[in-house]
């Protein structure tokens, strides 16, 4: 074997040992996955019971899900079965091998574009990002769909210009699939088609083969990406709340409703409810202990949302900061300089006007999908962003090329020399927040949900506001959260004739409100905290709660206690 023909692809292969490297520390300092892994974990449990019911029943999309089960049965097979620990580890197997996957499809994205010099120095650049390599690390949806988005990209790339159906075949299905994971991943599809369009008015294409070709994105497209929507009956419903089995207010319609607040109405009389007589008359457990009836009175109305100008103007303001921080943090603020220098190098080779055509319409429409996400839900992940960093990571290795090659005129340097030095340079800027270590502020829930388990008696539960109690605990869980937001919606909504003895208060956590700790004063007492030493925005604990005396029990009509 002629090894001489594999020279080439060497910096590609250090690429990828430097990503394997930095993801493995990823993994070994995170004490846990994060929350939406624990949501993908409980799709894939469900899967084999029912693919369709579990489709219309979760808002994700099931493609990873699909994959952390398939990658966990492997993982179980092999002899470690822990639970959860065992369905952690197949998430992250899942992630890591998609993360290699991102490092090796934007070394071919930008071979595609450019040459293999541009993309030896994007694939190094890519393989040592923080965001791509905590997603990369951790049991969540975005490195598997940036994986297939980005190799829609490389395929819509290498076909829109010639026509090659075999590559515009594999963008459709690559999009197709991307979709199953995410729904934005159907991105590259649609906006391959104008591209198609354009370049045959631009180089003179017949109608036989614009249609040829375009029906073969589409077809591809729609073949793969069929079966999600025909068996969940939706395209999707993430991100869309009024398209949901149980509709909730979007964030526009909340900030809408708060512009226009209702007049008060007055006070009912005074009524004594039952959660203030004396413990001696609640306190035995042949009793159940039911929430405090609202007092009878005139109901408040809800107020009317009031739409206008100014409110789609300041949400959209923010929708914009919060991109910006976001794009920011996916860059690590060091490439950008050089993203946007290598913007205006690539734009002066005007024949290479559809691939800049082609990467500025995907850009675009994320942003127009982030703005509307915003929008909807009121917030942007800095995870949301990855697709914009993996395309543009081509451009940002032709600006770092520029650069370099500008410094060496000036020092009378070699260029390869002065290149990678300054690659040298921003990747050792950049590394150590990449080996940052991950969700260690969940570490005190994980802790109070252990120390509750050892005192808790037979029969007991746990009211709590986190997915961590129930995902390394075995106790019933009473869900207080953005929706259930309520002690006595929690215990409506929980497991049927358990003693609700404990709860387990993430402070400050995300969904948090300061009123649960009120209603729960009546019927519980702190016996614990546990200091959140990690957090870095507001400062958060987790305080434990024991029911004062008896129990607090979810009661069901005609049933004993």
């Amino acid at each position: 074997m002629d090894t001489r023909r594999l020279l080439p692809y060497a910096p590609l292969a250090l690429a990828l040992m430097v990503a394997a490297v930095l993801q493995a520390v990823h993994v070994a300092r995170a004490p846990t996955i994060s929350a939406d892994g624990i949501t993908f974990i409980a799709i894939a449990r469900d899967l084999p019971a029912g693919v369709s019911e579990t489709f219309h029943k979760y808002d994700q999309h099931p493609g990873y899900p699909a994959l952390l089960l398939a990658a966990t049965r492997v993982v179980q097979g092999l002899g470690y079965r822990a639970d959860p620990e065992s369905w952690a580890v197949g998430g992250i197997v899942v992630s890591f091998i998609c993360g290699l996957g991102c490092v090796a499809v934007v070394w071919l994205l930008a071979r595609e574009l450019f040459d293999a010099r541009v993309a030896n120095v994007a694939a190094a650049a890519f393989a040592v990002l923080p965001l791509p390599v905590w997603s990369a690390g951790d049991a969540q949806s975005d490195t598997s769909h940036l994986m297939l988005y980005l190799t829609a990209a490389w395929l819509a790339s290498a076909g829109v210009l010639t026509g090659r159906l075999p590559a515009l075949a594999g963008a459709g299905a690559a999009s197709a699939l991307a979709y199953w994971v995410r729904p934005e991943g159907l991105e590259v599809c649609l906006i391959v088609l104008p591209c198609l369009v354009w370049q045959s008015f631009r180089v003179h294409w017949s109608w036989r083969r614009l249609s040829l070709a375009c029906a073969t994105v589409a077809g591809a497209a729609l073949i793969v990406a069929a079966p999600y929507p025909i068996l969940a009956g939706k395209l999707t419903s993430k991100q869309l709340p009024f398209a949901k089995s149980q509709p909730v207010n979007t964030f526009i319609a909340l900030q809408a409703a708060a512009t226009n607040p209702q007049p008060a109405l007055p006070a009912p009389p005074s009524t004594v409810a039952p959660d203030t007589q004396p413990a001696a008359t609640v306190a035995s457990s042949d009793l159940p202990v039911t929430p405090a009836a609202a007092p009878a009175g005139p109901e408040l109305p809800p107020a009317k949302p009031r739409y206008s100008v100014s409110l789609f103007a300041r949400l959209l303001g923010k929708a914009f900061s919060a991109f910006i921080n976001s794009i920011c943090q996916g860059f690590k603020f060091v490439f950008i300089p050089l993203y946007l220098i290598g913007q205006v190098v690539w734009t002066r080779r005007r024949h290479e006007g559809m691939h800049i055509a082609l990467l500025a319409l995907l850009g675009a429409t994320h942003f127009v999908v982030l703005m509307a996400v915003y929008v909807l839900s009121g917030y942007i992940a800095h995870r949301h962003v990855l697709p914009m960093v993996g395309l543009a990571m081509p451009v940002t290795a032709v600006g770092l090329i520029a650069v370099g090659e500008a410094a060496a005129r000036k020092l009378s340097a070699p260029p390869r020399i002065a290149v990678g030095l300054l690659l040298a340079v921003c990747c050792a800027v950049v590394v150590p927040f990449s080996v940052r270590a991950m969700n260690r502020e969940f570490l005190p829930v994980i802790a109070a949900t252990q120390w509750v388990q050892q005192r808790a008696a037979a029969g007991s539960g746990i009211v709590c506001n986190s997915p961590y109690v129930e995902f390394y605990g075995k106790l019933p869980v009473a869900y207080l959260n953005g929706e259930i937001t309520s002690f006595a919606a929690a215990l409506a909504t929980a497991p049927v004739d358990a003693q609700y003895d404990y709860v387990v208060m993430h402070v400050n956590a995300h969904d948090y409100r300061p009123e649960w700790l009120e209603e729960l004063a009546p019927r519980y007492r702190q016996v614990r905290m546990f200091p959140d030493p990690y957090s870095v925005e507001r400062p958060k604990k987790v305080l434990v709660f024991e029911a004062k005396e008896g129990h607090v029990r979810r009661p069901v009509p005609g049933s004993r206690s």
